[in-house]
């Protein structure tokens, strides 16, 4: 079951769409997508099967047939009791280039499920969206799940924005050393800056300082790298 929150999130998608069809979307037991097979029995993994396919759709485009398609898997996600199906669903809706798609990928961040969370962490990132900071630094500091965490702070490390760098400030402060290494990790993608693992000098960065880089190793310590004694 989803958590009052995440309904809250789910209802308001669902104020965006248009109520014109409703009936012929929710079809058979709320499933929009034609059967398959000619069999009434819809199982999960025809669901995934049938919505990568719907993904398929996708143009890269904002056009109406897009927002409909955009649409109809927003709608699927709000009754959608799976996970994993909804985590299809997010993979599936992040392929459409619309204003709506953006919107369910943020809302998916308060799922249930740390999968889901964590697909919509993958996508938000993988999108580069610079409005998708604000979400993407709440799920770092907020989530309970570490993956999730994770994901966020990967995700902030492809947006190339300085509201990016300072939402990674709290990867720096944490006491998991994972953590820390993903926050540097993702401050070194998104600046093209590189202190190694001094938090302090990436502390700096994310607080909009210039720090001096360090200093170039010597030659006797490249000597000793490579050195099999």
């Amino acid at each position: 079951m989803f958590r009052l929150g995440f309904l809250r999130c789910w209802l308001a998608l669902g104020c965006l769409a248009t109520l014109t069809g409703c009936h012929s979307f929710l079809g058979y037991r709320g499933w929009p997508f034609p059967e398959i097979d000619n069999t009434t029995f819809v199982t999960p993994t025809m669901r995934k099967d049938t919505i990568r396919q719907y993904a398929a759709r996708a143009d890269g485009t904002d056009s109406s047939d897009q927002r409909a398609a955009s649409d109809q898997l927003a709608r699927q996600i709000q009754i959608e009791p799976d996970p994993l199906v909804r985590e299809t669903i997010i993979r599936a809706i992040a392929e459409f280039h619309t204003p709506l798609a953006g919107q369910v990928l943020e809302a998916g961040l308060n799922d249930d499920n740390q999968l889901v969370r964590v697909a919509c962490c993958q996508t938000l990132g993988k999108r580069a969206d610079e409005h998708s900071v604000t979400a993407l630094a709440s799920a770092l500091r907020q989530d309970k799940q570490m993956d999730v965490r994770l994901a966020a702070a990967e995700a902030l490390g492809k947006i190339k924005s300085p509201s990016a760098v300072s939402a990674l400030a709290v990867a720096l402060d944490d006491h998991d050393p994972a953590m820390q290494f993903a926050g540097m990790q993702s401050m070194k993608s998104v600046t093209g800056k590189d202190y190694g693992g001094d938090v302090q000098a990436w502390r700096q960065v994310a607080a909009g300082g210039n720090p001096a880089p360090p200093p170039a190793p010597s030659i006797a310590s490249r000597l000793k790298e490579y050195s099999p004694f």
